[in-house]
């Protein structure tokens, strides 16, 4: 199911697009399935061990990037021994502190930035819920919703959030018709923009939430479709 949707979340990623990445087995999919693009950069919160093999391609040079050419940017780093060999006085990364790794006002300034990261559950109105099962919290929000607005503010930007169809091995759908009361909303229906599970793209951004609600469940798993 990754591989499908890495597939999906490529085909949005255009030539010189500065690239932000969030936790998990699918943006880790994505960066392997992106090297056959050219001049990609790096701006984000977390580096790890799929941006090795995507620099090594030759894919990923950091040329084109709009500030900081040169030089793949990042707040925090977490993987492997590799990585960290890798990282040991290398030249082309740069560590952050938060407030310009994850600042709006920077991140928004970036060539073709393109955010991707993933959820729990997406309402079908847009809005992400990437923190809590039934009121358990299971994780932060992180960057996500900086990101998501830096992406709806950055020129040419794209604000993705990738996903399986569904969970609990197929008995629970992700996309849902709305939030639960104890759901965290940790990006705000006003910065969805694309959506992507194994079944395609839901394009929302500028969309009725008609339009919205027929694009996901579009996307959502079939046997699901019709009680959403």
């Amino acid at each position: 199911v990754e591989e499908a949707i890495a597939e999906h979340v490529v085909d949005l990623v255009p030539d010189e697009a500065t690239l932000q990445f969030g936790i998990g087995a699918i943006p880790e999919a994505v960066m392997a399935r992106l090297t056959a693009r050219r001049d990609l950069g790096v701006h984000s919160g977390l580096i790890g061990d799929g941006l090795i093999d995507l620099q090594e391609s030759g894919a990923l040079t950091n040329a084109r990037k709009s500030q900081d050419a040169g030089l793949m940017i990042g707040a925090v780093c977490g993987g492997s021994r590799r990585l960290f060999d890798w990282l040991h006085r290398n030249p082309a990364v740069r560590l952050a502190p938060a407030r310009y790794s994850h600042g709006v006002d920077v991140v928004s300034r970036s060539h073709r930035f393109v955010a991707i990261n993933s959820a729990i559950s997406v309402a079908l109105d847009g809005s992400v819920n990437a923190e809590t099962v039934g009121g358990r919290l299971l994780s932060g929000p992180g960057g996500q919703p900086d990101y998501a607005e830096a992406a709806m503010s950055a020129r040419d930007g794209i604000g993705i959030v990738a996903m399986p169809s569904t969970a609990a091995r197929g008995t629970v759908s992700r996309i849902v018709r709305r939030l639960g009361p104890e759901d965290a909303v940790t990006v705000p229906r006003t910065l969805a923009d694309r959506v992507v599970t194994e079944y395609g793209v839901a394009e929302l951004r500028g969309r009725s939430l008609e339009e919205r609600s027929a694009a996901l469940r579009a996307v959502a798993h079939p046997d699901f479709r019709s009680e959403l």
